[in-house]
């Protein structure tokens, strides 16, 4: 054998040690992973359930979105499509989720452009967040959601309820002095946006009521109570469907939202628009949903008209209790969850026209009356001038 091929044999026998020695490695990492792990990185802190979620989800999560995988570097598989209350800012505090936002992300108010200013505590929200390379869930867009906008037609001072365009609406303002002062200042007549959540009774919880000097579009959200050729019952509103530019097909139990007008104090619908229970398409695989639990005791669990599986209500929930439930995104539409958690009635925040500021309501300025210009004073000399008195040199007085 020369030296060439005895140094080529050595290069190899080193090759084939390299190797056996990886191959080692990685079988010993194989057998001390747990058999059930489906993902390298995977996230614990279950704060927003975005990105690849492992089938054995468990329950530590806050929102209860359990064990989540994130492929290394940034986004997930999914994004989270999130239906809930604002309850607070820093981020948007939705549903206990940090959801961060930046000049990216895209807003509406029931359908209309929007911006981010227009965001207040109390309103209701859909959006769709995902995780950025910070691990932190970011808002592409979101939509504010008014369940009824227009005039007040009954007010219960004593029992914090109103109808507003048929739809019944309950406030709690758990005594607070300056909230129940604002409500008493309502009046039939007014226009108010009313942010909320239905109940299965139809009822709307308000989470908050501004009234707006608007007199433009009016609306209403919510599900179908019956139909006929040229109605639709939403509520206690039956909406005339003839003289409305777009309408579509809609049946009993059916969500829909239908904006229009007040003409000689009737609602006139321009537009109908048929609504999905839940709001996302495919980019979407996780949600939290906030909502009400079915009174009816027995009846399959429903949230906002979303069917949910995969769990049991807690011992701590009961038929018409306000829950976030935290899940996917099933084969059938519905939310396969992973955690349902009871969450406390938001109180009612009001801000009726009346009690607040704005600038086209502040008195003109008073306008002040030019100075009069005083008249300059005349210079005088501080010591008088004397006239000079000249003796005459040719006087003499008289001699005796």
């Amino acid at each position: 054998m020369t030296h060439q091929g005895a140094h080529r044999g050595g290069m190899d026998r080193l090759r084939s040690q390299i190797a056996a020695v990886f191959a080692c490695a990685l079988l010993a990492a194989c057998a001390s992973a747990p058999n059930n792990q489906n993902a390298a990185a995977v996230n614990r802190d279950g704060i927003s359930g975005t990105g690849m979620v492992a089938e054995n989800a468990s329950d530590d999560g806050i929102s209860g979105t359990g064990m989540v995988a994130r492929v290394d570097g940034g986004d997930g598989i999914g994004g989270t499509g999130v239906v809930g209350t604002i309850s607070g800012f820093g981020s948007i505090i939705v549903n206990g989720l940090k959801l961060e936002y930046d000049t990216s992300t895209s807003v509406a108010s029931d359908g209309r452009p929007a911006v981010l200013t227009d965001l207040r505590v109390g309103q209701v929200i859909e959006g769709m967040a995902r995780r950025d390379r910070r691990g932190d869930l970011r808002l592409e867009h979101l939509e504010i959601r008014h369940a009824v906008t227009g005039p007040i037609s009954e007010i219960d001072y004593d029992n914090e309820s109103l109808v507003v365009l048929g739809q019944i609406v309950r406030v709690n303002l758990a005594g607070d002095k300056g909230q129940r002062l604002a409500f008493a200042s309502l009046k039939i007549g007014d226009v108010v946006n009313v942010s909320g959540l239905r109940m299965e009774d139809d009822m709307i919880v308000a989470s908050r009521l501004d009234q707006t000097d608007e007199d433009g579009r009016m609306l209403v959200r919510g599900p179908v109570a019956s139909t006929s050729e040229n109605t639709v019952t939403i509520g206690g509103l039956t909406i005339d469907l003839s003289d409305a530019a777009l309408a579509d097909t809609l049946a009993a139990g059916n969500r829909a939202f239908v904006a229009g007008r007040m003409l000689d104090d009737a609602f006139s619908a321009d537009v109908v628009i048929a609504k999905q229970s839940l709001p996302f398409d495919n980019a979407v695989s996780d949600v939290s949903l906030e909502g009400y639990v079915p009174q009816e005791a027995g009846a399959p669990l429903s949230v906002q008209g979303v069917a949910v599986a995969g769990l049991t209500l807690p011992g701590d929930v009961k038929p018409g209790d306000r829950v976030v439930v935290t899940g996917r995104i099933g084969a059938d539409g519905g939310v396969v969850a992973r955690e349902i958690a009871r969450v406390r009635t938001v109180i009612t925040v009001l801000r009726p026209a009346e009690m607040m500021r704005p600038a086209q309501l502040r008195p003109a300025p008073i306008e002040r009356l030019e100075r009069i210009e005083r008249p300059q004073t005349i210079e005088r000399p501080t010591v008088p001038e004397r006239p000079q008195r000249e003796r005459p040199e040719s006087y003499r007085p008289p001699m005796v």
